[in-house]
């Protein structure tokens, strides 16, 4: 495997109730390591929420130009204020639901570590706590995900 992404095709959305989604998914180094399958599953979960949720926020730049919205909406449509509703797939609108119900503590660890160039020492420093501590929030949090997703689906 390739040290910086390898790409491969995962089904990891298959069975509970969520039809198979199999989409080509760039793993990250941290996927790799000694993680049960549950808790896999609930990784790649949460890294594709962190791509739809988290990947507004840190854009310096519209995703698009006003003559760009002209083109695509028409004048009447670009000149609205707002941006335009954005269509979330389920399952990922499940993982959302799931962290917002969880505690300030696991919501803004789950934040820090899912941010793109996230890792756990940089989670740790972000939050103010050791490393073991910033790990065993996630493994805790992760688990919660685990359960609110179980529950809805």
């Amino acid at each position: 495997m390739v040290a910086g992404c390898a790409r491969a095709v995962c089904s990891v959305f298959a069975g509970a109730g969520m039809s198979a989604v199999t989409d080509e998914i760039a793993h990250s180094p941290r996927t790799a390591n000694r993680m049960d399958d549950e808790t896999r599953k609930v990784h790649l979960r949460l890294e594709e929420w962190a791509r739809w949720s988290l990947d507004g926020e840190a854009r310096a730049w519209p995703a698009i130009t006003l003559l760009g919205r002209v083109i695509e909406q028409g004048i009447s449509g670009a000149g609205q204020a707002g941006r335009p509703p954005i269509a979330m797939p389920t399952h990922v609108a499940h993982v959302d639901c799931a962290v917002a119900k969880l505690s300030d503590i696991d919501k803004r660890t789950i934040k820090a570590y899912y941010a793109p160039g996230g890792s756990i020492e940089l989670t740790a420093r972000r939050m103010g706590m050791r490393v073991q501590h910033a790990r065993n929030v996630l493994k805790r949090a992760r688990w919660r995900i685990t359960g609110y997703l179980d529950a809805m689906e």
